[in-house]
């Protein structure tokens, strides 16, 4: 009987251990080994990631501060411009909030089947392509009807990858760092107003001509888009991880059943936290 309960009483222990085993292991970080083991470019790891996205959103500020600053300037000059009056101008800049929430609608949805990373290049080429359209079409520039829905939908393409970087950078970034690359923002903003001083010196030596300001535009803009290439081995797509079952790589990664939709960084930290609820 001692024995039959010494046994039953090491079997139950035993039992017991293996649970807290098993309990440990699910939650021993795996993000770190995650992190290492896909490479791009040859040295390039998911724990470059977060450094990636940010070079490539510093090229695009500086290269959006040269020009969005003008882009009133540009619709209402009758010269250089469209030679549209001020109300016309602000018009189309109602239009816009509009067609960027259309746009990152549309680049989620398509982010799920293709992959973020794809949707962001593709985001990028079309409104680099739009932007260098404006410049091809110069003789066209006193037209509406051409400049206008060129310029939408550059503008739209362009800013409906922020979504997508966003849910990226909170999937390869830990917790304790988020806080951290946040504010790095505040250089962007920096960057992007010292690069609209240099948007206004090329103008002004151009007699007010766009063309310069808008070439160099599209091309840094260009190059903050080809950073997005190394990314392409490192962020799986979202279909081919839920295929695996596999969790964001992150040490802050999401923890398993948290939304996948949720893209802003407030909510998202509330729903892992659990005090918010997801709704379908």
């Amino acid at each position: 009987g001692a024995g039959a309960g010494a046994g039953a009483g090491a079997g139950a222990g035993g039992g017991q251990g293996e649970i807290e085993t098993n309990n440990t292991e699910l939650e021993t970080p795996v993000e770190d080994s995650e992190k290492q083991e896909v490479r791009s470019c040859g040295c390039l790891t998911r724990a470059s990631i977060p450094y990636i996205l940010f070079v490539s959103d510093l090229l695009v500020a500086l290269a959006s501060g040269m020009t969005i600053k003008f882009f009133p300037l540009f619709f209402k000059s009758k010269e250089h411009g469209v030679g549209l009056s001020p109300a016309q101008v602000q018009g189309i800049y109602v239009s816009v909030p509009i067609l960027i929430a259309i746009f990152s609608t549309f680049a989620q949805f398509l982010s799920r089947r293709f992959g973020r990373v794809q949707i962001m290049i593709a985001a990028r080429a079309v409104g680099v392509s739009f932007l260098l359209l404006m410049i091809v079409l110069k003789e066209q520039r006193h037209s509406w009807m051409v400049m206008i829905p060129i310029y939408l939908i550059r503008t739209a393409a362009n800013n409906s990858t922020y979504p997508l970087e966003e849910s990226i950078q909170m999937d390869w970034v830990s917790k304790e760092t988020r806080a951290r690359w946040k504010s790095l923002s505040s250089l962007m903003q920096f960057g992007w107003c010292g690069s609209a001083v240099f948007g206004g010196i090329l103008t002004d030596a151009s007699s007010g001509d766009y063309t310069i300001t808008f070439l160099i535009t599209a091309m840094m803009q260009l190059a903050g888009g080809l950073c997005y290439f190394p990314l392409l081995p490192l962020v799986p797509c979202e279909s081919e991880m839920e295929g695996r079952g596999e969790k964001s790589g992150g040490q802050g990664g999401r923890k398993a059943g948290a939304s996948e939709d949720v893209q802003d960084p407030l909510l998202q930290a509330l729903v892992e936290a659990g005090e918010v609820e997801e709704v379908a």
